[in-house]
């Protein structure tokens, strides 16, 4: 398997996930409401370093038939190790130019950071970007400097302003094209989302940022010092790990490591567990 390009069938769809690179968290990022003595025994009982947590940037593309839907944008050049994305959906075969519709999940640096080329111009040059009313509502007001970086909200500004007259603001769950829709989960930031992908009965839910790590699957109420509320952080995160479970639906989780993030949830006890996938029917 290509490690930073994968492709498989939903259905009638082509999905593709696509790596933008990774980086290395200090764990009290990740797991910022929990002793580190604690923290280091769950990772250390998984054969993890105890110093610092891998976290993938995998990104989602969807040939429709007739549309061609990218999910989050990458990091761009946020550091040395991201920034893949684009290199790697034209070694897939997909020029940013054929890509019609964006789907961002939220606005944080990891997600928007790919948005605009080196003159400063929109990559996905013929694209509609969608986005929820409440995450463009706080990323442009003086209230996101009180419960996000300065770091954060220049660059949620820097990358979203240009795309203002190509973006749709969502207040509803809806289906953006057929197939492709988006479910409310704030907490991680005001207007987070999770986009929603089926064709027939099968389904896939790219949750983004409403789970960090595999950790938070097994203690849900384990926060990053990314949530901005934590309290509706967990209840979304309970709310959407508890659909992954009962409709068996393909899951990535776009932090996940390693690539291509992709798997299945299940109930466990209190929690929940992640199942890596195992090889799905790859073309």
């Amino acid at each position: 398997m290509n490690t930073e390009s994968y492709r498989f069938q939903l259905g009638n769809l082509a999905i593709y996930c696509l790596s933008d690179g990774s980086m290395d968290y200090p764990p009290g990022h990740l797991f910022a409401n929990v002793p580190k003595s604690q923290v280091e025994g769950a990772l250390r009982e998984r054969g993890l370093p105890v110093d610092c947590v891998t976290m993938a940037y995998t990104c989602l593309f969807i040939h429709t038939g007739d549309h061609r839907v990218l999910v989050d944008i990458g990091a761009g050049r946020m550091s040395p190790s991201t920034g893949r994305l684009r290199h790697n959906l034209q070694a897939a075969g997909i020029e940013p130019a054929d890509v019609d519709t964006v789907v961002i999940t939220h606005a944080h640096p990891a997600h928007v950071g790919g948005t605009l080329d080196d003159e400063g111009q929109p990559v996905y040059t013929n694209a509609r970007y969608y986005l929820w009313k409440e995450e463009w509502e706080f990323w442009t007001s003086e209230a996101a400097f009180a419960r996000a970086s300065e770091r954060q909200v220049a660059i949620a500004r820097a990358n979203l302003e240009p795309i203002r007259d190509r973006l749709t603001l969502l207040d509803e769950e809806a289906e953006i094209v057929p197939g492709i829709g988006v479910l409310p989960a704030p907490g991680h930031t005001p207007g987070h989302v999770v986009v929603c992908v089926s064709s027939g009965s099968e389904v896939l839910l790219y949750i983004a940022d409403t789970v960090l790590h595999p950790l938070h699957l097994e203690h849900p109420d384990w926060c990053s010092i990314y949530d901005v509320a934590p309290d509706r952080a967990r209840a979304s995160r309970r709310r959407i790990l508890d659909l992954a479970a009962e409709t068996g639906a393909w899951v990535v989780g776009q932090h996940f490591s390693p690539f291509p993030s992709l798997g299945h949830v299940v109930k466990s006890g209190e929690g929940w567990q992640w199942r890596p996938f195992e090889g799905i029917g790859t073309t």
